[in-house]
């Protein structure tokens, strides 16, 4: 088996079509039907079969598509790093972060590790926990800083908590509710919210308010732009629950406060997470043990460590 077949492959249940595959790859139609039958007998299993909407993979194909795009993206991966070191570098580093990191302890931790005349090629990639495991697990990236949430973390994920995260439910300094306390979550149904379009969230609120036979609100905005999210609490009458520090800068020009909601804070596990059948390069472990000495610095005043 070579890499070659396992690319034709890739293509084919990519495109759902020969002919697109074909031109994708750069040969032949009838080229990629042989190489494709040709990996089919080295397997010795039918690995793709015809329906009417397209070419999909077969069980045995589902089984190798994971590991041919692992093998795939390794392989492009150790060529970058050997050209990088020959140009004198130390390599290649694939991050992903969650995008509550974007501009905090992540910030420290590339500077460091990038400094000091490491020369280090980096690629950091922002986005939610769900699509970062998957780009780990077939190794597009190297390890990943996010929170934690209560998704399953699959068996071939290392997974290291270093800190606690204090998330509140916060509105506008001139919200109607912020100058309450003692809310019950009654006085918050009513309310429109702006949350994080993952299903961590969904999961939050349904049993946040289902916990005391209510029903979830049913005026939400859901978006992936925390940015958005901390604008709509501040200047558009929204509350939504962010990380503390995350909106710990509009809380001290005073545009955006913390309620005293029920249930707060909410508590979530930050940490690091690598892949478990891949050994850790020099350069991931410089950057891990970066992001652990960034997470001892309080920077905003809203980070405690995680205990043991």
């Amino acid at each position: 088996m070579e890499l070659r077949h396992l690319r034709h492959f890739v293509a084919v249940v990519d495109a759902g079509n020969l002919s697109r595959a074909a031109d994708k790859v750069c040969i032949t139609q009838p080229a990629l039907t042989r190489s494709i039958k040709n990996l089919e007998e080295i397997l010795g299993a039918v690995l793709l079969e015809r329906r009417p909407r397209g070419i999909v993979p077969t069980p045995a194909g589902n089984a190798l598509y994971h590991y041919a795009q692992l093998m795939l993206n390794e392989a492009h991966r150790a060529r970058d790093e050997v050209r990088a070191v020959q140009k004198g570098t130390k390599g290649e580093l694939a991050i992903g972060i969650a995008a509550m990191f974007a501009d905090h302890i992540i910030d420290r931790a590339v500077a460091a590790v990038c400094g000091s005349g490491r020369d280090v090629a980096m690629t950091v990639t922002q986005g939610f926990l769900e699509e970062l495991v998957e780009a780990l697990r077939d190794g597009r990236l190297d390890v990943i800083f996010s929170n934690l949430s209560n998704m399953k973390i699959p068996d071939d994920v290392t997974v290291e908590p270093i800190l606690d995260i204090h998330a509140y439910v916060f509105a506008s300094a001139g919200h109607r509710l912020a100058a309450h306390s003692g809310l019950d979550k009654q006085a918050l149904l009513g309310e429109r919210w702006a949350v994080v379009d993952q299903p961590h969230m969904k999961d939050f609120l349904d049993h946040y308010f289902s916990a005391d036979g209510l029903r979830v609100p049913d005026y939400v905005v859901r978006t992936n732009s925390l940015n958005l999210i901390s604008s709509l609490i501040a200047n558009s009458g929204f509350i939504g629950i962010l990380p503390e520090h995350v909106v710990q800068r509009r809380s001290l020009r005073g545009t955006i406060c913390r309620l005293d909601a029920p249930g707060c804070p909410v508590v979530r596990k930050v940490g690091l997470m690598t892949r478990k059948s891949m050994p850790l390069r020099p350069v991931v472990e410089d950057f891990m043990a970066e992001v652990r000495e960034a997470c001892t610095v309080d920077a905003f005043g809203a980070w405690e460590h995680a205990p043991d």
